[in-house]
């Protein structure tokens, strides 16, 4: 070393520097978001349709509200009738009833009830058929219903619905009687079914009713058809011959054409279908229906105007 010193120059130290304190930025306002603008629909400025739309969502909400308070009056109304036709059921049940019988009630409280029934020709029916006939189901007899309230004309349907009757009227004789007229048909044939029934029949073939094959022997017996009336015009026509008509005992419809005519005796003719008048009086000049003929023959056949055709019995 040569003894020399280094002189280092002294540099002054610059202050330290203190950090700069960080600027805390200024906060800005919040946006506010933008308002949306609104626009005032004037009167003027509205179209038909959104005014429609308008009308339409104002009614709709009304029917709306209006079926919804409907819908629960009716589950309330509904309710209250359930209960009360649960705890009344017997009462309610009852109600049209009575009510329907208050005028019946309250006749009956005045006094002119139907205390006698008085019944004028009809001696072919009995008390009871006419009781019966005038019943009422629902109401039962006669006798004891009001008298102001008694349906005449409807008595006398029933009445006439009777197979003997002919005709019928019914009159009210105040304060307590139902007088009935009748007139009744006169039984002129026995009529056989099919099924072997008997039934009493009228001049005019109208069933008047059934009985037994042991009543009303005296009247001839028609059979072979399903309708009587069809017998009517050839009864008419042997009416007018009284002693062939009194020995007639049946009298059979063949193919709903023409008669077989059998007597008391068991005599049997056959008659034609047209010409019966001249048939009828060629049995009367032979005295047919007494015991020459049924006891000579089996049968007569006079289907044939002109010829008549026989069976003779063996000897």
């Amino acid at each position: 070393m040569d003894g020399r010193r280094r002189v280092v120059p002294k540099v002054a130290k610059k202050p330290a520097r203190k950090p700069a304190a960080k600027k805390t930025p200024a906060r800005r306002p919040a946006r506010r978001p933008a308002r949306k603008s609104t626009r005032k629909i004037t009167r003027r400025q509205a179209g038909s349709m959104e005014k429609l739309g308008q009308r339409l969502d104002e009614t709709g909400s009304l029917l709306a509200t209006g079926a919804f308070q409907l819908t629960v009056l009716g589950l309330i109304s509904g309710g209250l009738v359930l209960f009360m036709m649960s705890v009344f059921s017997g009462a309610i049940a009852t109600f049209p009833e009575r009510l329907a019988a208050l005028p019946e009630t309250a006749a009956r409280s005045v006094g002119l009830n139907v205390m006698t029934v008085t019944v004028k020709g009809g001696d072919a029916l009995t008390d009871r058929q006419i009781m019966n006939a005038l019943r009422d189901e629902r109401r039962g007899s006669i006798i004891g219903r009001p008298i102001l309230l008694t349906d005449a004309e409807a008595l006398r349907e029933r009445i006439m619905a009777l197979g003997p009757v002919r005709d019928a009227s019914v009159q009210k004789l105040l304060p307590d009687t139902i007088h009935i007229s009748v007139t009744t048909r006169a039984g002129k044939a026995l009529y056989q079914n099919a099924e072997g029934a008997f039934f009493v029949i009228d001049a005019s073939g109208v069933i008047i009713s059934e009985v037994s094959a042991t009543e009303y022997t005296e009247l001839p017996v028609v059979s072979g058809t399903s309708d009587p009336v069809k017998v009517i015009p050839f009864l008419e026509d042997l009416r007018s011959f009284p002693v062939l008509y009194a020995r007639t005992a049946g009298i059979e419809m063949i193919s709903d054409r023409r008669v077989d005519l059998r007597f008391r005796n068991g005599f049997l003719v056959m008659l034609p279908e047209t010409e019966v008048d001249r048939a009828l009086q060629r049995l009367q000049s032979l005295d047919a229906g007494t015991g020459s003929l049924s006891s000579n023959l089996n049968y007569l056949d006079l289907r044939n105007p002109d010829w008549a055709y026989f069976q003779p019995k063996e000897k």
